[in-house]
């Protein structure tokens, strides 16, 4: 299933859930999705792959997701069987893909504390994503940091929030880990709202105000200990 079909797209959000409707994670981040250019793509919904349509779709997306559940250590099977059937044969034929981002958005039934170091599964996220750099990799990819997802059915509404917040940044942004581009982000939600709000206006833009001073503050610190370091180094 293709949603917003035929527009130009910046991000694509490949989705490999056995059972995306009974999956409340799942139906969160579909809720969350934000008001831009994001195609959701349910590979569950999908028979046989028309090779040719997914090559299509990949290449009008410059940021590509795949976001799976965690299942012994990997993705669905759907997943591996829709990477065969699209990217078999010779690796020269994807060079046209090149250049693009990939990230996962992964979720899991058990505490992030048990993918670590001393933790009970022994090994890190990092560690166990680790084919999917591979991959990303092999086709010219840049492959970002991961979205985790732990424990969403224990999660309070501030918590899902939240998630909300850093799901839609992890879909827009290149970089979601800037704590600048973050709150750029911020203001430009802001403005969208009181846009949307006339009778909140007022109020909207004054925190979005407050925001933007912080944010210029914060980027004259960094400034100054950038100046700071270069002094030191000279």
């Amino acid at each position: 299933m293709f949603e917003k079909e035929g527009l130009k797209l910046q991000t694509l959000i490949v989705v490999a859930h056995p059972n995306i409707a009974d999956s409340p994670t799942q139906q969160f981040l579909k809720a969350s999705l934000p008001d831009a250019d994001v195609i959701w793509h349910d590979l569950s919904s999908e028979g046989q792959f028309d090779r040719q349509r997914e090559l299509h779709l990949l290449a009008q997306a410059d940021r590509i997701i795949f976001q799976f559940p965690f299942y012994w250590y990997s993705a669905p099977f759907i997943l591996k069987k829709w990477q065969d059937e699209v990217f078999g044969g010779e690796q020269g034929q994807y060079q046209f893909l090149a250049g693009k981002q990939l990230a996962l958005v992964v979720s899991l039934g058990q505490s992030l504390a048990r993918y670590q170091s001393g933790g009970s599964e022994h090994y890190a996220m990092s560690e166990l994503l680790r084919p999917y750099q591979a991959f990303a990799d092999k086709l010219g990819w840049h492959y970002r940091a991961p979205l985790l997802i732990s424990h969403f059915a224990y999660s309070t509404e501030v918590e899902k929030q939240a998630l909300l917040i850093r799901y839609q940044q992890f879909l827009t942004m290149d970089d979601p880990t800037n704590f600048a581009a973050q709150g750029d982000w911020l203001v430009a939600q802001l403005e969208k709202m009181a846009t949307a709000h006339p009778t909140q206006a007022a109020n909207v833009s004054l925190v979005s105000e407050q925001l933007t001073t912080q944010l210029e503050q914060y980027r004259d610190l960094i400034w100054q200990v950038s100046q700071i370091k270069q002094g030191e180094k000279d």
